[in-house]
């Protein structure tokens, strides 16, 4: 290919997947130099975000498997992740890179990755060990890309564990907050700032801002209120986002046309569930809109999960053991229900825990 012009090569090649890149740095010097570029994976990433089908990985015990558009499963080795018989869990997932939590969510200080499937590039993070006064408990980790600063953060958030008559009580005392950033390999301490709140274990980013759900407490009546509360990856700032009354505890946060989203999931009197999609319009808070509601769910099938392809995509599986995993698709556009078998993920409670997923050259570095 060496009377082809360079930029006809580049683009042949931004349009290959990750495996096959790899395998083609050996052709030459230049070519390894080039698919070694900044400038070639960020140009590769958002052909892969664009014009690519999108793939969803799904999380079953200690497996991860990648589906694609149509539903097939394909089964992502794990070796390096694990040298030993341990349990992770993916907390986040971000322009190809997954933060994977070593351990159970009992573990008070469990290890941390970032790990490029693709690529099997794995890199571990500094000890996460609070060093505060007392019991700290990890409640929830953050894990999102912003573009205003071109850097990928970790963010780790610890509620002060109080014991009282040798049982565990959790005030709503301030959130020991730790962020680390990919491009210094530092790790801080950062103010949480918000009162009266304790956030919810997963969380997504949007546009450079990570989202959690949670409770908020009214001290004076000792109520709790659903909760949103946002971390500007740039300014490492928390935020409260007001919340309409349609919000329950059986929401679900995602994206939704490039923006925040969430599922709220509602048992009614009937066999059928009730799902409501609703849109944050203006970045803050201020407007939220219902882009979509049915009654279509069964009420078998658990709460939503995220959404793919215009699709809620919903946890099919019964409740029984040993029985077949199936994923619900609900058209938001057709407002059709589909159901899928993915018995090949194995059998067993739930089909587990997914989210969405780029294939890509991101580097994790040293």
């Amino acid at each position: 290919m060496a009377f082809l012009p360079e930029e006809i090569i580049r683009n042949i090649l931004v349009r290959l997947p990750v495996k096959t890149l790899i395998r083609s740095r050996c052709v030459c010097k230049h070519w390894r130099n080039l698919i070694r570029s900044p400038s070639f994976i960020s140009d590769h990433l958002h052909h892969s975000s664009t014009h690519r089908n999108p793939s969803v990985l799904l999380q079953r015990r200690n497996h991860l498997w990648l589906l694609d558009c149509k539903m097939r499963p394909h089964e992502v080795n794990i070796s390096p992740l694990l040298d030993s018989p341990n349990t992770f869990q993916i907390v986040g997932s971000s322009n190809g890179l997954l933060c994977v939590r070593i351990g159970r969510y009992s573990e008070f200080y469990p290890s941390l990755l970032l790990w490029n499937p693709a690529t099997r590039e794995v890199r571990q993070l500094p000890p996460n060990t609070p060093n505060a006064k007392g019991v700290h408990l990890p409640l929830s980790i953050g894990f999102g890309f912003s573009p205003v600063i071109n850097d990928y953060k970790v963010v780790i958030t610890y509620h002060y564990l109080k014991v009282i008559n040798f049982d565990p009580v959790y005030p709503f005392y301030p959130l020991l907050v730790l962020v680390y950033s990919l491009s210094s390999g530092l790790c801080k301490k950062i103010e949480f700032g918000v009162k009266d709140v304790v956030l919810g274990y997963e969380s997504v980013t949007v546009n450079g801002i990570m989202f959690w759900s949670g409770r908020r407490r009214n001290p004076d009546v000792k109520t709790y209120y659903y909760a949103i509360v946002s971390f500007d990856i740039a300014n490492e700032l928390f935020t409260l986002i007001p919340t309409p009354d349609w919000s329950t505890s059986t929401s679900r946060l995602t994206m939704y046309e490039n923006k925040l989203a969430v599922l709220s999931f509602f048992a009614t009197q009937d066999s059928e569930s009730l799902i409501e999609l609703w849109v944050m319009e203006d970045g803050s808070g201020a407007s939220w809109g219902k882009k979509y509601s049915s009654c279509l769910i069964p009420s078998v099938v658990r709460p939503v999960m995220t959404i793919w392809m215009n699709q809620i995509v919903c946890d099919g599986s019964k409740w029984e053991r040993y029985q077949e995993p199936k994923i619900t698709l609900l058209n938001i556009s057709a407002n059709e229900l589909k159901v899928f078998n993915i018995s090949k993920c194995g059998r067993g409670t739930g089909c587990g825990f997914i989210l969405h997923h780029t294939e890509s050259l991101v580097p994790i570095g040293e």
